[in-house]
């Protein structure tokens, strides 16, 4: 992994402290990122999820986008998915996709971290 990849991971697991933080390592430089056991909101069914990710060798040049979290999760009251939910697969596994792109990513500013929280907070809003 290139350094900016494993300070992103260092981040991520101390912004998310009691969380299990996986990671597999790709040839690029970069990595597949699980977080386990996000709350993602009591609209959801369960409310809580992994969500994953992949930050490129890229990275911090580049958004990480978009999220993953676990095929199972539905809207608790029965609905369907809405804009920016759809299902997916991601890391050899099936998924719902959370498609939440940063127009404006900012190297200087913007992390895995930073976003995992913008994701999350879109989540518990829908």
């Amino acid at each position: 992994m290139k350094p900016d990849v494993e300070n992103a991971i260092a981040e991520l697991k101390a912004a998310f402290p009691r969380h299990q933080v996986e990671v597999t390592p790709d040839a690029r430089g970069g990595a597949s990122v699980i977080v386990h056991g996000l709350s993602i909101g009591q609209q959801y069914s369960p409310s809580t999820s992994w969500v994953g990710f992949t930050l490129v060798g890229q990275y911090p040049h580049a958004d990480v986008y978009p999220h993953f979290m676990d095929e199972g999760v539905r809207f608790a009251n029965g609905e369907g998915w809405k804009a920016g939910l759809s299902v997916g697969k991601w890391a050899g596994r099936s998924a719902i996709q959370i498609s939440r792109r940063s127009k404006r990513w900012n190297p200087a500013v913007d992390t895995a971290a930073t976003k995992l929280v913008k994701v999350l907070e879109w989540l518990r809003s829908q």
